[in-house]
Formats: C-alpha cells, structure tokens, sequence
C-alpha cells in the first residue's frame, strides 16, 4: 500500500486489537468508527469505538470489561514520533442495537492507568517539592506504559498525609497547590506521554514556535483542492462557545477576590486582595503586550463580593509546611477559570503528530461586508477573534479512512487592546 498522502486527512490504521483471555484479535474490519479524547483538563485519555458485528463477537469472546484494545494510527509519510498508538480497557458496551443479522455497538474505552486509579488507594505522608512528590506517587503507583514528563521544576513544597485517597486524587490536590511562576500547574494524559506543567509554560513552548497557523474561510480557494499542506492549515468547521459571563465571572471571583488567612500558630489574620487586571501582566499569557486582557479595566468589580477564608495550622508538632495560600490559591481561581472561559471548536483535517498543549494561530475573518479591492490582510482579518491559542481538547475521529480532528482550543488574551 503506498506511503503517500493524497489529501489532508489520510490516515494509516495499522492496528485496532482486542485481548482477551490471552488471545489478541484483530477488528480492524468490524470498526466503522475510532473516536480517542485527550484533554489538559483530564487526567487521562478516554474513546470509544463502533462496531459491526455480524458474527456475534461480542458473545464468542464475551465482552466482560477486563479486556485490552491497542489502536494505531499514523498519518501517511509521518515516522514513529507521529504514531498514535494507545492500550485501553475496556470500560463498558454502549448503544447496543440488535437485528437479525447483525448488531452494532459502541465499546468505551479508558486508559489503563485510570483503572489502576480507580483499585489504588494510599495512607502515607509525602512531604518536599511538590514535583518530587507527583513523580514518586505517579512511579510507585501509576505508571505502566507511558512515563512521565514534568516540564518545569516548581517551587512549591507541601506536606501531606493521603487519608486512603486514590493516586490520582492525590496528585490533583498537589497539583492545586503547585506553581513555579504562574500557579495554573495541570496534570495530563496526552497521546506521547503524561505531563506535570503550568499552562504558563505550555504558552511560554509554544508563542514563538506555533505548533501550526490555520486559516478559516467559508469555502475553499482552487489550489487548496491540489496543495496537501495548504488543506492541512484550513478550518472546516469553527463554533464559537459563550466567550464571557460576567455575573458568572463576578459570582466566581475572576475579577477580584479576598482571600482571608487565619493562621492558628501565629494567631494571624490577614487580607489578600487579589486583581486580575494587575496580575495579568505579572503571568506570561498568549499575546503578551501588557495590555492584552480580555476584560476592560473599567470592568465593575469588588474584591469583598468573593471571600475565601483558609486557616492555616503548621509548625507546632512536626516539620508541616506553610501552605502560602497567598501565593496561589486567589491567583490559581482566576486563571483556570480564564482558562475554560474563551473557547472555540474548530474541525481540521488529522494528523498523528499533534497533542494538546501546543499554540496555534487562528486567522479568523470579520463577518461584515467589506469592499475586497480596496481592504488589506489586517483589515479582512478579526483581530479580536484572531490571533494565538492553546489546544486544550482534541477529539480524534477516525471513519472510513479518514481522521477529522475537533480541537477545542482557548485563549486568555487578545492580540489587540480593549478600547
């Protein structure tokens, strides 16, 4: 079979396997869909796959949730570091429909550590870096096929002791407490390997190296038909989500908050007010002017309408640590609300070299009239809309031969200033 690619989207599916009782079986030929999710949001990767059954497979093997499917994908020409190859359980049989003939159903998938998760459970206390930490809780207790890779090194220390928490709640609550510079610190499966990194340090990778630049228009121009690389690069589908709530935002403390610290060892009581306006500039965002926010300054908002009150209880009996709530817990609200708020979905042809946590550009044109001999590039262009993302999302689907992508993809910062 050729090694070519002849349009955007071609993919090669060398392997779609269920293990069973020992026994690998191969359904490449009963799958009409693959659909895998990885997300920075989520901890680990999950799918599903569509089956055509007409030879009651399902009975033969049976399906009983301890099962092992292994996909691998590559788009044509790409080498081993563009493979999408994944291991899953089997987590379930869904949408099951049966006639004489045949039956067809959807068969979830979750990644192999999630179940590991989910049976695991930890009484012990942890105490240093809380990097060091994540590491030693993910290497005793979760890893199996993938390792992983902690992108920056934080300055944050903790000390726990797990009351019978499973890994990965574990490592989430660390993770909560977690920064170097910005504490927007997340904990993720992609489909290369996990990682332990601030969306700050995503952006910091990515603004001056974008993963790619795509390019949205309502149809296509006569050489896209022929340049594979310039199909690659064209939006099929955009889908603008709610951009800004402000009640939400207000009500969520986004804007401004107070967060009160109690400390019971030094009975202390002290006031931090926070302002996402000022500390914007203090955090290494997508479009890094300085007067990029996504709000205007005017915008109304008192810190006293959010108060958070932490007590802090350290140093009395054994070597607990400050827990410097001040230092990240008001900040980390507003960003990672920031980073679920300005959201667009966006279909693209697929390729396996991609996973979340790359920057793109996004040339969005502004839906008005306009006279087109007379209007320049930056004139045609939103620059609102416009401009650097993250890819938080991908949903990879793979139908007849052909992989679609869906990014979800996000923006905290504009490319031009609010009036």
């Amino acid at each position: 079979m050729s090694d070519s690619i002849q349009q955007a989207g071609d993919v090669k599916i060398e392997e779609i396997s269920i293990t069973a009782n020992g026994k690998k079986y191969d359904i490449r030929n009963l799958v009409l869909e693959t659909s895998i999710y990885e997300d920075i949001f989520s901890n680990v990767m999950t799918g599903y796959i569509v089956v055509r059954d007409s030879a009651s497979f399902i009975t033969q093997l049976p399906l009983a949730g301890i099962e092992q499917v292994t996909v691998k994908f590559r788009t044509p020409q790409f080498t081993n570091s563009g493979v999408l190859q994944k291991q899953f359980y089997v987590n379930g049989v869904e949408e099951r429909i049966l006639d004489n003939t045949q039956q067809i159903y959807s068969i979830s998938l979750i990644s192999l550590e999630a179940l590991t998760d989910n049976i695991t459970r930890i009484s012990k206390k942890f105490s240093g870096k809380t990097h060091e930490i994540i590491q030693a809780v993910f290497d005793k207790y979760l890893k199996d096929k993938k390792g992983l890779q902690i992108l920056e090194e934080h300055l944050s220390s903790t000390s726990v002791v797990s009351p019978y928490w499973s890994p990965l709640k574990l490592i989430n609550w660390i993770v909560a407490r977690s920064y170097k510079n910005a504490p927007n610190v997340v904990f993720y499966e992609s489909n290369k390997s996990f990682y332990l990194t601030s969306i700050e340090h995503l952006i910091r990778q990515g603004v001056n190296n974008p993963y790619d630049t795509f390019q949205y228009s309502a149809t296509a121009a006569t050489e896209e038909a022929l340049n594979v690389s310039v199909q690659f690069r064209r939006i099929l589908n955009i889908s603008p989500s709610t951009f800004f709530d402000v009640f939400q935002a207000q009500d969520f403390g986004y804007y401004a908050s107070n967060l009160i610290t109690h400390d019971i060892t030094l009975k202390q009581y002290h006031e931090n007010f926070h302002n996402q306006f000022e500390y914007h500039n203090k955090v290494l965002n997508l479009h890094d002017t300085g007067k990029s926010q996504t709000f205007p300054q005017k915008m109304p908002r008192k810190p006293d309408m959010f108060r958070r009150v932490r007590t802090k209880q350290y140093g009395m009996f054994d070597e607990t640590k400050d827990p410097l709530f001040e230092k990240w817990a008001a900040q980390r609200n507003s960003l990672m609300y920031e980073a679920s708020q300005f959201h667009l979905m966006i279909e693209v042809p697929g390729r396996t070299d991609i996973e979340v946590g790359k920057v793109i550009v996004l040339n969005i044109p502004k839906s008005t009239e306009r006279d087109l001999n007379q209007a320049t590039g930056r004139d045609l262009t939103d620059q609102y809309l416009s401009g650097n993302y993250l890819v938080t999302a991908i949903r990879h689907s793979i139908a007849t031969n052909k992989h679609t992508m869906y990014l979800e993809v996000m923006k905290d910062s504009y490319q031009k200033e609010l009036p």
